[in-house]
């Protein structure tokens, strides 16, 4: 989403987004381990049921030795409020939505995939 939580698809029955270049996606290929993906931050899109779920990303992982793409979210450390409300974090253990939420740096924000181990990322069934 854009960062008035709209998408620029002329399907969105909110109205297409307005910002200039935005496409709604990217895709970011990595040799060493670490991506970097520049976007704009996106705002609350409707949870479906009347209620917002909070900023987020859709996450798509593709890597060698997994014969199915993972699927999760990056969330924002800094949006506390609207975090607490969010209907998928809520649904989740409360020590395992740490591993969505990305923490605010000098320059953007980090978020660490982790495929395994103590410290997985929450991956989701679609």
């Amino acid at each position: 989403a854009d960062p008035d939580g709209g998408f620029p698809s002329p399907e969105d029955p909110r109205g297409q987004a307005a910002y200039p270049g935005f496409r709604g996606y990217a895709r970011a290929q990595t040799l060493s381990g670490e991506f970097g993906v520049f976007t704009l931050k996106p705002g609350r899109v409707p949870d479906g049921e009347g209620g917002w779920q909070a900023p987020h990303v859709d996450v798509s992982v593709f890597a060698r030795g997994l014969l199915d793409r993972v699927v999760t979210r990056i969330y924002f450390a800094d949006e506390a409020d609207a975090n607490a409300a969010d209907p998928v974090l809520q649904a989740l253990p409360e020590d395992r939505r740490q591993t969505l939420l990305a923490t605010p740096t000098g320059d953007g924000y980090r978020f660490d995939v982790h495929l395994q181990g103590q410290r997985e990322t929450v991956f989701f069934a679609v």
